[in-house]
């Protein structure tokens, strides 16, 4: 027996769907000689083996992409403010 076959039970890194981080999983199915599924030891939730790589990269956000429509736009100089009188309250 080969010492580094992985079998049930033992532990390996990998991404976690729940925790979206990489962490320490149970081995819990192996096929062909191929980890298919795991289990996270923090929230023992069980998903298919990612192979350490991590979930979807994030799309920027609304206020940045708002940034970048921004900076491409002819800079303008803003309207001068008009100061309205105060209403006298006193009778």
């Amino acid at each position: 027996m080969l010492e580094n076959e992985l079998r049930l039970g033992d532990t390996i890194d990998d991404y976690c769907k729940r925790c979206r981080l990489l962490m320490n999983h149970y081995i819990v199915s192996i096929v062909d000689g191929e980890v298919k599924k795991v289990r996270c030891q923090t929230c023992h939730h069980e998903h298919d083996f990612q192979h350490g790589q991590g979930g979807r990269k994030k799309e920027p956000s609304g206020k940045s992409l708002f940034d970048q429509v921004a900076a491409t736009l002819p800079q303008t100089s803003p309207p001068p403010k008009t100061i309205k009188p105060k209403k006298d309250r006193r009778n």
